[in-house]
């Protein structure tokens, strides 16, 4: 017998701690209403007319643009739904057997790309672009921007509204001032002039969150907001937007990893131990330790190494949803009863979750909790019509040494635990890249035993133009010392390149990881970021080939 559970205990998100949804999350389709955001100052446009399942209406209306020649035949109008899929938009699938094209998002190749309101469902971001806004936002004013969203729009306009006129409604569209767009953009803009734009809502999107990890939060949005300022006028709109997302995708990735260690270590600790450093205001190095193989040798000896490190942390996601639904009970009892609200009353981000942790042992809990097993015993024998007696020995059996609280726990995991460890594995492999050009997971979604740690050019690319920056003069650092590199790559990502995980640290391990820093080296010599001027280590050099370089 499966348990009923009451309708308020069936959710398996807790955004409170994470700010945002762990679900399926795809950053393409992110950036255009992260571009929103910006546009409106934190509000959102009006619900879209957008029918996304009639994507050939709109090549149509495009074919008949005044300023499009030659393709009001059959042959032109194939010829340029083939360009406007291929470049301007993204296409999906949906209906039964996902058999049914239709329209999934429009490309992020310029600020108006969120003109046409695409994904239509808003669920579908997980609340990422609220969440990155309030980032960049913060990041602004602790450097002193008297208008951080006026700074922030200006910025973004810079760096992807070339060629983009906003009138002052936020409807984007061509300026008819700049001749030398990319082709691709310029359609763009036109094909969007198909959409009927939607209207600036009163409200804001807010968030009724605070981070529980500060110092990892914070400098993911200085980050970002570094790479948009250094960036904006030396790269190509679409290659900015690539690496942007690219960024945050890897930035959300390894903020996951650490927030499992996070909430173990703390659901684990007792009384008097140390809390875990990454609750702290300042960034840590990273703990994660993630081996990323660069010698493209499948089935070699570096290629499992990091086959391990992917399944060491896939392992972890059932532990953490555990974690989870004790911390959003806690929550949900602390809030709801006054003789717990004053425990964690006034408090956010680490204090609150630690003090939720706190009030694990109370006595109020367990009373608390023996009513929600009244209401699961009850729910169970409604909808499935059996004794209550049957519901309540099928409940016991499920943690019979148990206390009330565990009972709670075991009958929520019982009901909700496939679902969310579903879930949270569709969110690591979409912020890990694994169908992507920019990815750190290499793989395929029907084998996870042959998922790895094995990064693309594109993903290496981007963080070394990430690393290789100078904030303070808003300039790319020209180089960096290859062993300063690689201390970045592991303190700030968890990345290891030149030595095993701990775990794995023994001599034919260190044999070949110096085997993947060479490969490493190699690939970054083929990618014109290596200057290896010595056999000494501390004279080999990454530079930056953008440094001077203008849009």
């Amino acid at each position: 017998m499966t348990l009923r559970l009451p309708k308020e205990l069936r959710s398996y998100q807790f955004e409170k701690l994470t700010g945002l949804e762990l679900n399926d999350f795809d950053v393409d389709r992110f950036l255009p209403v992260l571009f929103e955001m910006v546009e409106t100052k934190g509000r959102r446009l009006s619900r879209s007319n957008a029918d996304p399942a009639n994507p050939r209406r709109y090549v149509e209306t495009l074919a008949a643009h005044p300023q499009l020649r030659g393709f009001d035949d059959e042959h032109g109008l194939a010829v340029l739904e083939q360009w406007v899929n291929s470049s301007v938009v993204r296409l999906g699938h949906s209906g039964r057997g996902h058999r049914d094209v239709q329209l999934a998002a429009v490309q992020p190749i310029h600020i108006g790309a969120y003109r046409a309101g695409l994904p239509t469902e808003g669920a579908r971001h997980r609340k990422v672009h609220v969440v990155v806004y309030r980032l960049l936002k913060e990041a602004l004013l602790r450097r002193g921007a008297p208008n951080p969203e006026q700074t922030l729009q200006r910025l973004f306009r810079e760096a992807f509204g070339r060629g983009v006129a906003i009138d002052a409604f936020g409807v984007p569209a061509f300026d008819g001032k700049t001749d030398d767009l990319d082709a691709n953009v310029l359609l763009s803009l036109y094909y969007l002039e198909g959409f009927q734009p939607g209207k600036v809502m009163a409200t804001r999107a807010d968030l009724d969150w605070s981070p529980v990890m500060p110092g990892v939060m914070i400098a993911l949005g200085d980050l970002l907001l570094d790479f948009l300022t250094v960036y904006r006028t030396r790269l190509p709109t679409i290659a900015l937007a690539r690496h942007l997302a690219a960024l945050l995708n890897i930035g959300l990735f390894t903020m996951t990893l650490r927030l499992f260690t996070v909430v173990g270590e703390l659901c684990r600790g007792g009384v008097g131990q140390p809390p875990p450093v990454d609750l702290s205001r300042d960034l840590h190095p990273a703990r994660t330790e993630l081996y990323v193989d660069f010698t493209r040798q499948t089935g070699g000896d570096s290629d499992r190494l990091a086959g391990e490190c992917v399944a060491r942390d896939l392992e972890r996601l059932p532990a953490y949803f555990e974690n989870m639904i004790l911390l959003k009970t806690l929550d949900r009892y602390a809030v709801n009863e006054q003789r717990l609200r004053t425990y964690v009353e006034g408090k956010s981000g680490p204090d609150w979750l630690a003090a939720l942790v706190g009030i694990r042992g109370l006595e109020y809990v367990e009373w608390r909790a023996g009513l929600d097993l009244g209401r699961i015993v009850e729910t169970t024998s409604t909808e499935l019509r059996v004794p209550e007696a049957d519901a309540r020995a099928e409940l016991a059996a499920l943690a019979p040494d148990g206390s009330q609280l565990d009972l709670v726990l075991a009958a929520i995991r019982q009901s909700q635990a496939s679902k969310a460890v579903t879930s949270a594995g569709s969110w690591l492999w979409n912020t890990g890249g694994l169908r992507k050009q920019a990815g750190l997971l290499r793989g395929n979604l029907r084998g996870r035993r042959a998922w790895r740690y094995a990064m693309t050019d594109e993903l290496l690319t981007t963080l070394l133009l990430a690393t290789l920056m100078d904030p303070a003069k808003g300039a790319p650092a020209p180089r960096m010392r290859l062993a300063d590199l690689l201390d970045v790559l592991e303190h700030r990502w968890g990345l290891l390149v030149h030595r095993p995980p701990g775990a794995r640290d023994d001599a034919s391990s260190r044999a070949v990881a110096s085997g993947n820093l060479a490969a490493f080296t190699g690939r970054l010599h083929q990618m014109g970021f290596f200057a290896d001027l010595a056999d000494d280590f501390n004279a080999q050099y990454v530079i930056n080939p953008l440094a001077g370089a203008r849009r």
